[in-house]
């Protein structure tokens, strides 16, 4: 592919001018020939996380349809799909959903309309704006050396390619905890008063991607702040500047969680709602999980069961990358006693802390995967970093070795996740065809004015996908809507359980089911649109 050869090149070009130094941190390069390297780069990363970004991953997730409906409804109604005027947290399919995202594909449905390629711009332009702010963040710190090393990474990893290119609200929780990073350091260092306002603003923000945030920035923030207080590094008057914006910003999320824990009723402002769930998943976070999360390296580096998330055949970093990872990871804590002994603080000391933080809480989650720990990346790519840059600074001879298996894996895994993945996702659970949806719900539209039964026993939200495809305004959905077991069973002509099948009524089949027996004996004719099938 065109791209491969692209990498190759800069990698090619990377060798010759990067690592030409006599000290460690002394890098013979021109500003000039460091610029062409980071725009080089950054196109190359835009066209990765563009390339064929409606198609891969192929189809709509079920938790992107939910948030793309909830998105539609804001641009043009001004409510969510219950009709909850600017809700800080989505009820969604019952037990809730993080705002951020939410709000940013509003943005852009209401500026371009719809589609599949639209809603996940903002995964995408997140990306894009962390691998500008971890550069400059590691140039500033580390040197010309660390921040192109930085980049490449963003370009080849698999993590930094699969997690950017769709629209998983929680996964912004990454790019967030970047800028958020980027702010804070900044404030730390050169004491300036609108840095620390940027750096609570930013962190505040944040705490709107995930609901782990809850539990780890407090933990990490808490750490961090009495160190700096403690050590004199920073002042009442600056945590003051920090805190204030956090506070605000938390305070209706401190609510949200008094809401769900019966603490309040549900909260509806001309500002903002704060609705009832359905159900509350606060119970997903005990101690009783640590036992349990012993193989918490293994999710970590080599995926989970979820294909969207990683290849085990790659994992997230590549497994070759684990031994660079571990003695950056070393190097790190080794400057944290040093910074503790001398009560100072490094970006290596940051990023420890950093890690400490995320990883104990990780291990209270139940069930932890790639994409309920992606914040952990973070430290993670700096350890990569920081491995890298020491090993090639002893020797730099080992950099055409690793440059060159980067590439060869990258060319591996770039083949498979653009031409052979999408395939694979259509065939697993959580993902529909929303344009092969589209086609069945509209034929099945014109087959009958009766009911209409839309069956999935994977997905179990087809309701959503419904709304999406006939584009039915909230105010429309909520007039008859029909809640049972903690889900849509109904509204308007739509049936979403089948308890008996009937006849003279049209049967629309998102994947394979025992009713389809049933049906071809009583007589249905079949019309397929893909995988989904519409018996009338």
């Amino acid at each position: 592919m065109i791209f491969m050869n692209i990498v190759a090149v800069v990698l090619v070009c990377f060798f010759f001018f990067v690592f030409r130094h006599e000290k460690e941190q002394e890098i013979l390069i021109s500003k000039k020939v460091e610029k062409i390297f980071v725009i080089v780069f950054f196109f190359l990363f835009s066209f990765l996380l563009f390339f064929h970004l409606g198609s891969t991953p192929y189809g709509l997730h079920v938790d992107e349809a939910g948030m793309a409906y909830d998105a539609i409804s804001l641009a043009k109604y001004g409510v969510d799909r219950f009709l909850y005027h600017n809700p800080v947290y989505f009820i969604n399919f019952g037990g809730g959903q993080n705002a951020l995202y939410t709000y940013l594909a509003a943005i852009v449905v209401k500026l371009f309309g719809f589609s599949i390629f639209n809603i996940r711009i903002p995964a995408v332009f997140l990306s894009l704006l962390s691998f500008i702010f971890f550069s400059r963040l590691l140039r500033q710190e580390k040197g010309v050396c660390a921040s192109l090393i930085s980049l490449f990474l963003f370009c080849v990893l698999p993590f930094s390619i699969m997690h950017s290119r769709w629209s998983l609200e929680s996964y912004l929780f990454f790019p967030m905890l970047i800028f958020s990073t980027y702010f804070l350091w900044q404030a730390w260092n050169k004491k300036k008063n609108l840095f620390f306002l940027l750096a609570g603003i930013s962190f505040g923000i944040t705490l709107y991607t995930y609901a782990i945030s809850y539990l780890i920035l407090p933990f990490f923030l808490g750490i961090l702040l009495l160190y700096g207080l403690f050590t004199k590094q920073i002042t009442w008057k600056q945590l003051f500047l920090l805190g204030v914006p956090l506070f605000f910003l938390a305070l209706p999320l401190m609510l949200m969680l008094a809401v769900q824990n019966g603490f309040l009723s549900e909260i509806k402002t001309s500002l903002f709602s704060i609705p009832k769930l359905w159900f509350y998943r606060g119970g997903e976070f005990s101690l009783k999980h640590i036992l349990e999360n012993f193989n918490i390296f293994c999710v970590l580096f080599g995926g989970d069961t979820l294909v969207y998330n990683a290849n085990p055949y790659f994992g997230t970093f590549y497994y070759f990358s684990i031994p660079f990872v571990l003695y950056g990871g070393f190097l790190s804590f080794s400057h944290l006693i040093k910074d503790f002994k001398t009560k100072k603080l490094s970006l290596d000391s940051y990023f420890s802390l950093l890690f400490l933080s995320i990883f104990f809480c990780v291990l209270l989650l139940d069930g932890p995967n790639v994409n309920r720990v992606n914040a952990i990346y973070v430290p993670l790519l700096y350890f990569l970093v920081l491995g890298l840059l020491k090993l090639f600074s002893k020797k730099k001879s080992l950099l055409i070795t690793v440059g060159t298996m980067y590439i060869f894996f990258f060319s591996l895994f770039a083949t498979y996740y653009y031409q052979i993945y999408p395939n694979t996702v259509q065939d697993t659970s959580f993902f529909v065809s929303f344009s092969q949806f589209k086609e069945a719900i509209l034929f099945a539209n014109e087959k009958s004015e009766e009911e209409i039964y839309v069956v999935d026993h994977w997905v179990n939200q087809p309701y959503i996908y419904t709304l999406l495809a006939n584009d039915i305004d909230p105010y429309s959905f909520n007039k008859d809507k029909v809640i049972g077991g903690g889900t849509i069973t109904s509204f308007d002509r739509y049936r979403f359980t089948v308890e008996q099948v009937e006849k003279d009524k049209v049967y629309v089949l998102l994947k394979s089911n025992e009713i389809e027996n049933d049906l071809e004996q009583m007589g249905y004719q079949r019309e397929d649109f893909g995988n989904i099938k519409v018996y009338y």
